[in-house]
């Protein structure tokens, strides 16, 4: 299998939502289609490679908010002032890839990427959640996430 880009920030969202037994059409909303493309990989097995960038990536690249020069329409209406998706994804990414001791296009299953925010799990939420979210969700999200995908015991 190829190598895909993928943002951090999407493997937590993922993560944080993941229901092994639930159809992955659910997904809805810009950048669906790749949304859901790696919903169903990760639902198959997480042990595909993947490269982790800051920008857009394989969920990004079919969204109709996607322009050419690489940058994305979307504004945050719910944020405090509103702002570009991409002035609150990239600095986000680089926070996550930085917490995590990565740099940024490292390439890594996307087990291994997991394993590695496993072990900092407690803590990245202080990181990722998002400014509407409360970190305390956000945690159990991506705990009960990483104990469906195998990750993490359920004692852990």
């Amino acid at each position: 299998m190829d190598t895909i880009d993928l943002r951090p920030h999407h493997v937590l969202d993922i993560v944080r939502g993941f229901q092994p037994d639930e159809d992955p059409d659910y997904v809805r909303g810009p950048g669906q289609n790749g949304v859901r493309t790696v919903v169903r990989m990760m639902t198959r097995s997480i042990d595909f490679p993947a490269r982790f960038i800051i920008g857009p990536d394989f969920i990004c690249a079919p969204c109709s908010h996607l322009h050419p020069d690489g940058r994305c329409d979307r504004i945050l209406e719910r944020h405090d002032p509103p702002q570009p998706i991409d002035d609150y994804n990239d600095p986000l990414d680089a926070r996550v890839l930085d917490y995590l001791g990565l740099e940024p296009g490292v390439e890594m299953t996307v087990r291994r990427f997991l394993e590695i925010v496993n072990g900092r799990l407690p803590g990245i939420e202080d990181v990722c959640t998002h400014p509407t979210e409360e970190k305390s969700k956000r945690r159990q999200g991506l705990i009960d996430g990483m104990i469906a995908l195998g990750v993490r015991a359920p004692a852990d």
